[in-house]
């Protein structure tokens, strides 16, 4: 008889063992089996990183006596235009004997679009064309040369004059 009851400790000895084992081996093998499953379903997000460029295009245009100052920057994420910034530097003489300003047309043409937002300095006038205001208005085309895909936009600048580089991060 007091072997069976010797027997029943002993079994209920090894049980514990075993659930001690599996309670310390379990979250280990649950972080391998549920990691492997979270790359399987989105193996292209490679933890919310995106390669970003930023294409610089400059030019200086002369008006009679005044120079002004040309910079546009895009903002591409994953080869998506996310934003143009146009930056006017303004010369700080004005030539009043100019009466068709090219520059001033084309200022006037990107702020009456509708799809930009402005801010100005004494010296700068700076508009931002994003890709939200640009998809909430898909009928208005008047700043599509300036709203391209990388290689058509830098294509397109460059044929205006623009001096372009880009930076990818």
């Amino acid at each position: 008889m007091e072997k069976k009851s010797r027997g029943m400790p002993n079994v209920l000895i090894y049980f514990i063992m075993i659930l001690l084992v599996l309670i310390v081996a379990a979250p280990p093998i649950f972080r391998i089996v549920f990691k492997e499953e979270d790359q399987k379903s989105s193996p292209t997000t490679n933890s919310g990183v995106t390669q970003a460029t930023a294409l610089t295009c400059q030019r200086d245009v002369v008006v009679g006596q005044m120079t002004y100052h040309v910079k546009i920057v895009s903002n591409y994420g994953n080869d998506v235009l996310n934003k143009v910034t146009f930056v006017y530097t303004l010369p700080t003489v004005v030539d009043e004997t100019v009466i068709d300003n090219p520059v001033l047309t084309e200022m006037n043409t990107i702020r009456n679009s509708g799809l930009v937002t402005e801010t100005s300095s004494a010296t700068d006038v700076t508009f931002v064309l994003t890709k939200e205001m640009k998809e909430a208005n898909p009928t208005n085309t008047s700043l599509d040369n300036y709203y391209s895909p990388l290689e058509t936009q830098r294509t397109n600048l460059e044929t205006l004059g623009y001096s372009c580089s880009q930076l990818t991060a």
